[in-house]
């Protein structure tokens, strides 16, 4: 990508030592940040978010979610930093509660103005966040827009909104991708160069014990995570499992997630004795699936970036990974995992066999996730972010 996108050193947040306020309007809350979807990678992504900036010494935000989030008890210790919204619990109310619409926008201009915002910053675009950006517009507000992804994920039913979630980039003072792929492709879209900045994607640990790994020299345990979709190569990923046991190398497979899975690739997964559990999995059972795990495949055949990815790392898990989009710069090679040649079942199984023949490389691997997990952290992130909504980054960041 061309350097003008590319993100430079970022100037950090300075610290005091001063002892954090906490509850009530006092007017110093110069940035809110704001998550309204309510289940998702993107609820720990948000959590992990809000701890950190609740530990800050010498600034203080505000931290809007939806009332339906899944984890909402878990921000009680934001006490009056905490701003929950209403919004629509089910799908078909997103364009026809127009109740909602218009208290959303009437509390948010008032909070806005209560707290002296000067940015807001949206951690993924909702239905709803075309008519929130009017509201931050007329306040003075700047606003800035983190996007995941810039083009619709084939299979994804949802994928047919991409059109109207991206108004927020258009519309946004700045925007914020987590993958250099994303910021590209969002270029293609008419984004302005000028307007892009690009960070990571930072760990989500979700409660995971990263030192907790046994040495065990059984079979590899090998997981495929997420929702299962048609871009997240759920096929490649059984042929190379099946390429892997008919070599005669020892691996478990593990599939866990909500989506379709055909009869066929069921009656395959069975054969190679896979553990599936073709679900939803709240945010509480991550842990205990990724515990139960040595490595994680992501074969998608599209991709922005991973967030599976990143809780794999957050639970001190290598990942084995196809050279897709946005996936090849969350993985540093043979550091923190391994990236395949090609987006084929023969390069995705040489490279996990890779590891499953060599135990001494997972615990380098391990050992190299650790080495780095500073570089991924969300309390960079948070310095990264705020320095955009500050202003003080925005010379180095595009």
């Amino acid at each position: 990508m061309n350097s003008e996108v590319r993100l430079g050193s970022v100037p950090s947040v300075k610290r005091s030592a001063a002892p954090r306020k906490s509850g009530g309007h006092d007017g110093c809350r110069p940035v809110m940040f704001a998550y309204w979807g309510t289940r998702g990678a993107l609820c720990e992504f948000s959590r992990s978010f809000a701890r950190v900036m609740a530990a800050q010494s010498d600034i203080r935000c505000t931290f809007s979610i939806s009332s339906s989030n899944e984890l909402l008890p878990e921000y009680s210790f934001l006490n009056g930093d905490l701003f929950a919204i209403d919004t629509f619990r089910q799908k078909l109310q997103a364009f026809t509660h127009l109740g909602g619409i218009y208290d959303l926008r009437s509390r948010l201009r008032e909070r806005l103005a209560n707290d002296n915002t000067r940015t807001f910053v949206s951690f993924m675009p909702h239905i709803w966040s075309p008519f929130a950006a009017t509201v931050i517009r007329r306040a003075g507000v700047r606003h800035i827009a983190v996007i995941h992804d810039a083009d619709p994920h084939p299979g994804d039913r949802s994928s047919w909104l991409n059109w109207w979630l991206l108004n927020e980039a258009r519309v946004a003072d700045r925007v914020v991708t987590l993958s250099e792929w994303v910021a590209q492709r969002l270029l293609t879209r008419g984004v302005p160069r000028n307007k892009i900045s690009v960070l990571f994607h930072p760990d989500l640990n979700h409660g995971c014990d990263c030192d907790a790994h046994d040495s065990s020299d059984g079979p590899l345990r090998v997981l495929f995570l997420g929702r299962i979709l048609a871009y997240k190569g759920l096929e490649l990923f059984i042929d190379a499992a099946e390429h892997l046991i008919g070599d005669g190398v020892a691996v478990k497979v593990g599939v866990f997630g909500q989506g379709k899975i055909t009869q066929a690739s069921l009656k395959r997964l069975s054969a190679i004795g896979a553990e599936v559990e073709n679900r939803w999995l709240h945010n509480d059972e991550f842990k205990s699936v990724l515990s139960r795990h040595d490595i994680v495949v992501a074969s998608h055949t599209e991709a922005s970036q991973s967030g599976v990815i990143a809780s794999a790392f957050g639970a001190g898990l290598p990942v084995v990974a196809v050279p897709t989009g946005g996936l090849v710069e969350q993985i540093k090679p043979n550091v923190t995992g391994v990236i395949a040649e090609s987006a084929s079942a023969r390069s995705l199984m040489l490279a996990i066999r890779k590891i499953a023949e060599d135990r001494a490389f997972l615990a380098q691997l391990r050992n190299g996730i650790a080495a780095t997990r500073q570089e991924r952290s969300m309390q960079r992130f948070f310095d990264d972010i705020c320095a955009i909504a500050l202003g003080s980054g925005d010379s180095k960041l595009h």
